[in-house]
C-alpha cells in the first residue's frame, strides 16, 4: 500500500514539474514578443500634400432669399404682401320717418293714411304705392304701415309715427290789457256772430274723391251735399268723419 502511495506522489511531482516548465516557456515567449514590439520602429509613410481649394465667389444678398422666405422657425414667412380688402362704403343714414295724423279704412276704397313730412308740415292722404319725400308707402292696415326706402322696407306701428310733442299753451295777455276799456256793444256783436258760426259740408280734399270734415261740422251723419255723403266711423285713433261720393 505504501509503495503505491509513493508511486502516486512521484507521478504528481513529475506532473507539477512538467506544468511549471510549460508555463515558464510561455512566459518567456510572451516577454520576448513584448520586448520586440517595444523596441521595433516603422518606416515613415509618404503622405501627399492636399490639393488647393477652389476659388470661392463673392457672396451676394440675392443668395439669401431662400433663408428669408423659408425660415425654419417661422414657416408662414413669405415675400407675398397681404393687401387688406377695401372697406365697405358706409351705410346711408336713414332719413326721418314721416309723421302720421290718422288712418282712414273704408269699405270699397283703398286704405288711406294722413301723413306729413314734418310735424308742422302740410298734411295729405296717401295710398299704398305713393311716395312722401324719400319714403314709399308699401302697405297699410289699422295698426302697422310698411315704408320703403333705398331698397329696404321698414315696418312701423302707426302710433310710433304720431307726433306727441305737447302743444304750447297760448301766452296769457298782459295785465295792462285788462285795464283797457271794453269795446262798445255794437262793435262786439259782429265778432260774436262770426265766432259762433259753424262750418258745414265737405272740407279739405283727402284724396281718392274723399273729403275731410270740419271739426265744428254740426250736420248729421248721412247728410248729402254736392254729391258727397257724410260718414262717421270708429277707428283705433277715435271717431273719424269723412265725406265720400254717393256713387
Amino acid at each position: 500500500m505504501s509503495r503505491r502511495l509513493r508511486l502516486l506522489d512521484l507521478a504528481l511531482l513529475l506532473l507539477a514539474g512538467l506544468l511549471y516548465w510549460h508555463l515558464r516557456q510561455e512566459w518567456k515567449q510572451s516577454h520576448a514578443r513584448e520586448s520586440m514590439l517595444l523596441h521595433s520602429t516603422l518606416a515613415a509613410a509618404h503622405v501627399p500634400g492636399l490639393a488647393p481649394l477652389g476659388k470661392v465667389d463673392a457672396v451676394t444678398a440675392a443668395q439669401f432669399a431662400d433663408v428669408a422666405t423659408k425660415d425654419l422657425f417661422s414657416p408662414d414667412r413669405n415675400p407675398n404682401v397681404i393687401v387688406d380688402p377695401p372697406k365697405p362704403p358706409p351705410e346711408k343714414p336713414v332719413p326721418p320717418f314721416p309723421v302720421a295724423h290718422g288712418v282712414m279704412l273704408w269699405d270699397g276704397a283703398p286704405p288711406t293714411i294722413v301723413l306729413s313730412e314734418k310735424a308742422a308740415g302740410p298734411q295729405k292722404g296717401y295710398h299704398p304705392g305713393e311716395t312722401i319725400g324719400p319714403w314709399t308707402l308699401v302697405s297699410l292696415d289699422s295698426q302697422y304701415v310698411d315704408l320703403g326706402w333705398d331698397g329696404k322696407q321698414f315696418k312701423k306701428r302707426i302710433d310710433e309715427l304720431i307726433d306727441r310733442t305737447p302743444i304750447p299753451e297760448a301766452p296769457q295777455p298782459p295785465p295792462a290789457a285788462a285795464a283797457q276799456p271794453a269795446a262798445p256793444a255794437a262793435a262786439a256783436a259782429p265778432t260774436q256772430t262770426l265766432s259762433s258760426a259753424s262750418h258745414s259740408g265737405p272740407g279739405q280734399d283727402a284724396g281718392g274723391g274723399f273729403r275731410a270734415c270740419y271739426s265744428d261740422d254740426k250736420s248729421p251723419e248721412g247728410s248729402v251735399v254736392d254729391g258727397l255723403k257724410k260718414v262717421v266711423s270708429v277707428t283705433p285713433f277715435g271717431t273719424v268723419c269723412r265725406w265720400e261720393p254717393t256713387k
